[in-house]
């Protein structure tokens, strides 16, 4: 691969929204197919999936990154992200990290829930 292709940022979308088309080429991105070496693929959650799918046997370069990852889902609905920060907290209790009580001083008194 040479320098200058090294440089261009080459992407891969499956579906075309304008809004981010039109951002990748002000950047001076390169569109590319699915055959091509692609740096970064805009993908629906359905085409994520299937690329992580064990059976795939897919893996990305250390050049290659895509805008979902697996169980993105965890952070970004809120009942879920809840759900999980609760979890964590409960863990550090467990482990006696004094993380929990340093926030809590942090928000002067109130305490975050």
């Amino acid at each position: 691969m040479s320098a200058q292709s090294r440089s261009t940022v080459r992407y891969l979308s499956d579906f075309d929204k304008t809004v981010i088309m039109n951002n990748f080429e002000k950047r001076g991105w390169v569109s590319c197919d699915l055959e091509d070496d692609w740096n970064f693929y805009w993908a629906s959650v359905h085409t994520v999936r299937s690329i992580f799918n064990v059976e795939t046997g897919f893996r990305l370069n250390d050049d290659q990154i895509l805008n979902h990852f697996p169980n993105h889902y965890e952070l970004t609905r809120k009942d879920l992200m809840v759900k999980n920060i609760k979890r964590y907290r409960k863990a550090l209790e467990r482990e006696g990290n004094l993380i929990e009580e340093a926030v809590e001083e942090k928000v002067k008194g109130r305490k975050v829930e």
